[in-house]
């Protein structure tokens, strides 16, 4: 009889440790997005759409769960309904960009003369990042054939004339003088023209980034999304250079 009863027990133990495991488990998933500002203030959402500018949702707050969006700016975290956390990071403040079109800035009456300087006023935004992606590392690959070249040259030069003056052979002037000649011809000429193609598309970068910097149009626009799998947290940080 004792036997039966402490079975008893054990088994209503038993099913009321399942039950309140099944009513934690129950409670740990929300059954709804919700996106926390800056001010402190909550959102119960339903997220449909989320990019570096701004969270798209239905507003469940509402009887019929109306549209509507907020901008990435005002936003601190975003608790997504299947546990995991977004935090847009207080150090990098979001910042929407605004959109902008082809010829917006352009005072179409007086467009420049030049071909590239006429690109770079009609072009938006988006599009004159791209440009000075391009024309910067363009930049970079010609300074560094620059320098390249350049010390090849030298190195030619120092080692031809070495070879020509050691030694008492006449082989050894009739090796070392042309490599000497050819060693600086050839890398000196190609270290001047990587030099030039390094100024000219600086120049290029140099441009477009004045008419963004007239625009106050950030310079490079960057999301860097991260996961922590210690908390089970994400990361979205967005990151402007100007």
């Amino acid at each position: 009889m004792l036997i039966r009863i402490l079975r008893k027990r054990s088994l209503l133990a038993l099913c009321l440790s399942l039950f309140l495991s099944s009513m934690t488990c129950a409670q740990s998933t929300s059954k709804h997005d919700v996106i926390l500002k800056r001010d402190s203030t909550r959102i119960q959402a339903l997220i449909t759409q989320m990019t570096n500018e701004k969270i798209n949702y239905r507003d469940l707050s509402t009887a019929d769960s109306a549209k509507a969006f907020i901008s990435m700016d005002l936003v601190a975290k975003v608790y997504l309904k299947n546990g995991k956390i977004l935090s847009v990071r207080d150090s990098v403040l979001a910042t929407s960009t605004p959109p902008d079109s082809v010829g917006q800035y352009a005072d179409l009456a007086n467009l420049p003369n030049d071909e590239f300087e006429r690109s770079v006023v009609m072009a938006n935004s988006d599009q004159l990042r791209d440009k000075y992606r391009y024309y910067n590392d363009k930049a970079i690959d010609g300074k560094r054939g620059a320098i390249i070249f350049t010390s090849l040259g030298v190195a030619s030069l120092v080692s031809g004339l070495i070879v020509a003056n050691t030694g008492s052979s006449t082989d050894n002037k009739k090796i070392g003088y042309p490599l000497a000649v050819a060693g600086t011809v050839v890398g000196g000429g190609l270290g001047l023209i990587t030099f030039t193609n390094h100024k000219r598309n600086s120049a290029k970068a140099q441009k477009v980034k004045n008419e963004l910097e007239r625009r106050n149009q950030p310079l490079t626009v960057r999301l860097n999304p991260s996961y922590n799998p210690f908390n089970n947290s994400g990361m979205l940080a967005l990151r402007i250079s100007f």
